[in-house]
């Protein structure tokens, strides 16, 4: 019984530290008129992806550049349910808005984390946020590597949207 509440303790504190990780660096979303289209951008460069580049993962997992399209729609479209037409996140190069997504690690379980940041054409920050992560009742997800960095895209980009729609 002591162990049980040991860990449950331990649990707690670690998705305490988790949530509060998560810093907004700036925050104008209710001077986006509701109903935006937002030119939406996901960018691995830079990612960690199971502790190796893109490049190397890619290598790795030769199924990585036909799946990677569906892990971007999955976070969008979860993103877009949660802003319920607040704001439109899709393929608008032409839009007043954009925003980009930089993947900074998915690990071997899919886990993802993310910096955000909404401009408009001249540059002005709307939303920026750092670290942005899914959260989940379970740390087990089961399935292969690319069917685990679906779930947890989708578990992001649900975060990224609760997180916007909060401050519309």
């Amino acid at each position: 019984m002591k162990k049980n509440v040991l860990w449950m303790t331990i649990l707690m504190a670690v998705m305490s530290l988790s949530a509060m990780a998560q810093n907004i660096k700036a925050d104008s979303l209710t001077k986006i008129p509701l109903g935006s289209r937002v030119d939406f951008r996901m960018d691995f460069s830079g990612a960690t992806i199971h502790d190796r580049s893109e490049s190397d993962f890619a290598k790795y997992e030769p199924d990585w550049e036909k799946d990677k399209p569906s892990i971007v729609d999955r976070f969008r479209s979860a993103a877009n349910l949660v802003l319920d037409k607040d704001l439109k996140f899709g393929d608008y190069p032409e839009a007043d808005y954009q925003i980009v997504i930089t993947v900074k690690s998915i690990t071997t379980s899919g886990f993802m984390t993310c910096d955000v940041l909404l401009t408009n054409k001249a540059g002005a920050t709307f939303f920026k946020a750092e670290n942005v992560k899914g959260n989940s009742d379970s740390f087990f997800t089961p399935g292969t590597k690319l069917a685990r960095m679906k779930v947890w895209a989708a578990l992001t980009g649900g975060a990224l949207g609760k997180m916007m729609k909060s401050r519309l």
